[in-house]
């Protein structure tokens, strides 16, 4: 039977966290990746919470780490059932992270392993090993939060994690009209002679949006307040 701690379920919870800016990884990488989502909403879920939560950083730029990532959550799995802890099992990721969530379940199906929840934050799908255009279905239940394409933001990404069968229960994709980095809780800070109510610009080959830094900081928290009840029901937290 599931542990029920104040009349809500308690979980097995592994989360995946978003990509960090170095393309390298290694211990200095490691502690600024740290640095970066120290308040994402991965870590809040899924750090430091227990035998019963893992958490895993999301991958390097070039898309390293990932397949590392799916393979430690898979084994903190599996050893929490041979330990017989029969709590159910919920998923958490943001970016390429929520890929690798995706991924795991469907690597957790093929072993006959249910997931009663799936959390994404702003699914991305970009590495070439990883395939989460469907959700399997022994998920249960998905809640995908993706930013809004009227924001500008990362428009190259797309979206995954979007399709699904029954009797997997998921109802839509909520947007909200903030940046990716808003999406996953790592909201855009103002730099040197940038002001709040600036637009960002997030550089590379998607460049400006239209989400000033003052929104983002705003719609990241309506983000969380949004995804809390479906947390608390499912055991993320």
């Amino acid at each position: 039977m599931p542990a029920v701690y104040l009349g809500r379920i308690m979980a097995i919870v592994v989360g995946i966290d978003g990509t960090g800016s170095a393309f390298l990884p290694g211990s200095g990488r490691d502690r600024e990746y740290d640095v970066a989502f120290a308040n994402s909403f991965v870590t809040r879920i899924a750090r430091n919470g227990g035998p019963n939560k893992a958490y895993f950083r999301g991958p390097v730029a070039l898309g390293g780490g990932l397949p590392e990532a799916i393979e430690g959550g898979l084994r903190f799995i599996r050893a929490r059932r041979a330990a017989r802890v029969m709590d159910p099992i919920v998923l958490t990721g943001y970016s390429r992270g929520a890929a690798g969530v995706v991924s795991m379940a469907a690597r957790l199906q093929r072993e006959r392993i249910d997931v009663r929840a799936l959390l994404l934050f702003d699914c991305v799908d970009r590495h070439l090993a990883i395939d989460a255009d469907e959700i399997p279905n022994n998920v249960g239940y998905v809640y995908h939060v993706i930013r809004d394409p009227r924001s500008g933001s990362r428009e190259s990404f797309g979206n995954d994690g979007m399709r699904y069968r029954a009797p997997t229960v998921f109802p839509t994709a909520y947007s909200f009209m903030c940046t990716h980095g808003g999406m996953g809780g790592c909201p855009w800070t103002p730099g040197p002679g940038q002001r709040l109510t600036d637009r960002i610009d997030e550089g590379g080959m998607d460049g400006g949006t239209n989400i000033t830094f003052a929104q983002d900081a705003s719609v990241s928290m309506q983000v969380w307040q949004h995804c809390v009840p479906f947390m608390r029901t499912h055991g993320f937290i």
